[in-house]
């Protein structure tokens, strides 16, 4: 798991997993809002329906309901307001996320979302399903960002 804490930390997946994706969009919203919004763990599954539940602990990790599924995180990075990762463990399953925001001269957000997968449960995770997870988070947080 150190290999894939220092990849995080850098904001990047393991190009070497079996699963993994990146997606983009423009968010019409200033850069910190959107940050605000995607760093706030707690308040995830008031504006991601596919996350159940979230839970933050005192030694920096949070676990988190997913689709059915409890995941432990570890944040990597924080680096205001343009980069967060995380690394996450479930189901015999080990994931880095990394997200980057940039903005752009019209005050929109380019957030991109990606992420690695690798264990033994990829078999059933598939690229198809993080594909959708990863359209779904950003989909969700820009209705969020540009809806408040």
């Amino acid at each position: 798991m150190n290999r894939l804490i220092d990849l995080a930390q850098e904001g990047k997946i393991n190009e070497n997993a079996s699963v993994r994706d990146r997606q983009s969009i423009i968010i019409n919203a200033p850069i910190e809002k959107v940050w605000d919004i995607l760093v706030d763990v707690s308040k995830w599954p008031e504006w991601n329906g596919d996350i159940a539940s979230t839970e933050q602990h005192q030694d920096g990790t949070f676990t988190w309901h997913l689709g059915g599924t409890k995941i432990r995180s570890t944040f990597a990075s924080k680096t205001k307001p343009t980069l967060l990762s995380w690394t996450g463990k479930a189901l015999m399953v080990k994931a880095i996320h990394v997200w980057s925001l940039e903005k752009t001269d019209e005050d929109q957000t380019i957030v991109s979302a990606e992420e690695s997968i690798q264990g033994l449960m990829t078999i059933i995770i598939g690229h198809r399903r993080l594909h959708s997870n990863l359209i779904n988070w950003l989909t969700q947080l820009k209705k969020k960002s540009e809806g408040d």
